[in-house]
């Protein structure tokens, strides 16, 4: 049993301007639609809430990122498992700020509820995610063949002095459109893939319903989203300035704090 007068035990605040409505059925929808100023409002909350348990936070991250980094070693088949964890590290980051922000202590077993809760849809969003993600790449490298004249280059004797003479004229700029035009597209996919993860583990949502829904409060909220983006590269930028350690130390904890605050912001119900 955990003494309150206990130095050891893992710290715990409340974080008032935090805490939700109505803890029962904390989340839900319709989405809300929000301020500008909202995406903000997203870091400074997260940083209260980092605040509240900061070791406990760094530690949360750093679990994540091992496994990642673990599983990343595993040739091919560990980077299709890396991408297929993602939803369940997004469920579990929720979970995780959701107990901090109602005061609880906090809980590392937290960050594993979709491997005891819907992990088949979890699964689904990574895997639609992912095809999603191949089909636009598959898309993005045939254009990029054919704009740099691919047939020219096969059929060429010297197909290394074609290329180069491509690459030195227009073929250069080609490439680069296409870059801007891939991002581009993305930008959706990755809209959909926002909020999936929290919609299907607390509205009850299945994959596909997850992911438009997640699409659809991006797209209304798309001011406070730009804000919010800005702002995190800021955040990302200042970390680094600590020779990359308070990236991992602060930047990428209150980013993932955050998170959950435009997650608790959009789909909070309200009292």
């Amino acid at each position: 049993m955990t003494s309150p007068d206990n130095p050891y035990r893992p710290p715990s605040a409340t974080v008032a301007d935090i805490s939700l409505a109505t803890p029962g059925t904390p989340f839900g929808l319709p989405g809300a639609t929000v301020d500008a100023g909202r995406g903000a409002s997203w870091i400074s909350e997260g940083w209260t809430l980092f605040m509240a348990a900061p070791v406990m936070w760094i530690v949360a991250l750093l679990i994540m990122f091992g496994l990642s980094f673990v599983l990343g070693l595993v040739p091919v088949l560990g980077s299709i498992v890396s991408i297929l964890i993602g939803p369940f590290f997004m469920a579990g980051s929720l979970a995780f700020a959701h107990g901090i922000a109602r005061g609880e202590e906090p809980d590392l077993g937290a960050l594993f509820v979709g491997l005891r809760e819907k992990t088949g849809s979890l699964v689904a969003i990574a895997a639609l995610y992912l095809l999603l993600f191949v089909g636009l790449a598959i898309i993005f490298l045939g254009a990029t063949f054919f704009m740099l004249g691919g047939a020219a280059v096969l059929a060429s004797s010297n197909p290394e002095q074609v290329m180069g003479s491509l690459m030195a004229g227009a073929g250069v700029l080609g490439v680069l459109l296409l870059i801007l035009v891939f991002f581009g597209l993305m930008v959706p996919v990755l809209a959909a893939y926002w909020f999936a993860p929290g919609l299907v583990l607390y509205a009850d949502l299945d994959a596909v319903a997850a992911m438009k829904e997640s699409f659809r409060a991006c797209l209304r909220n798309w001011l406070p989203f730009l804000v919010y983006g800005v702002l995190s590269i800021l955040v990302l930028l200042g970390g680094m300035v600590v020779l990359f350690i308070g990236v991992f130390l602060i930047s990428m904890p209150v980013l993932m704090a955050s998170y959950y605050a435009s997650f608790r912001d959009i789909y909070g119900q309200k009292a």
